[in-house]
């Protein structure tokens, strides 16, 4: 059991409730988002697929990049098949309104990107779902050592990411990927040892535009 300040677990504790959810639907997605259907239990093993949706890059987002304006008409023209809704996420230190990207299939819908932007401009896109690709071949639901991620580029989450390890990818610097972990690592202020880390399962790979 580790010991912290009461104010810590207190405050953690009353934003998580608040913000439920929000953050569980930043979660990674299963392969359909059905109508009425309950959360999913998340598992450690990642199931690979065949089917994979979109690719990130350094560049962007499959054919999203940093000159698509922030308007649901202008991405959808670029991705046909797909249909967009809005969602509140649980960011490191805020909950905004986000551009949520659908994928109708197996039956149902998969959440396959969060949006945000400012103005026409996007700032940030979060692949949550294993149908989405990282740089380095991540998927969502892999863990840190699958990855491959390198450990040396990984700094621990605040606030509403407290106990995340937040990394690089190694296959480009422009794109950030969250780590969750269980048992007494989901509530640290600092990161696990090496082999706790490496255990971590990946929530989302996060493209911003290059500088």
């Amino acid at each position: 059991m580790i010991d912290r300040p009461a104010t810590l677990t207190t405050r953690r504790v009353a934003l998580l409730l608040a913000l439920a959810g929000a953050l569980a639907a930043c979660a990674p997605t299963g392969d359909a988002v059905r109508p009425g259907a309950g959360p999913r239990a998340s598992t450690p093993a990642f199931q690979a697929t065949g089917d994979t949706f979109l690719q990130i890059t350094a560049a962007g987002v499959g054919p999203i990049g940093p000159s698509t304006p922030y308007q649901s008409k202008a991405i959808l023209a670029q991705l046909p098949g797909f249909t967009t809704g809005h969602v509140t996420i649980g960011l490191e230190s805020s909950t905004p309104d986000a551009l949520v990207l659908f994928k109708d299939a197996y039956g149902g819908r998969i959440q396959m990107l969060h949006i945000l932007g400012s103005g026409n401009r996007i700032e940030q896109i979060h692949g949550v779902t294993h149908h989405v690709v990282g740089p380095a071949g991540e998927r969502p639901g892999m863990t840190l050592r699958e990855a491959g991620t390198d450990p040396s580029t990984c700094r621990i989450g605040t606030n509403l990411w407290l106990g995340m390890a937040i990394c690089r990818s190694r296959g480009a610097p422009n794109v950030t990927l969250t780590y969750s972990f269980q048992g007494e690592a989901a509530m640290s202020t600092s990161l696990p040892r090496r082999e706790i880390l490496e255990t971590g399962i990946l929530q989302r790979i996060i493209w911003t535009p290059p500088a």
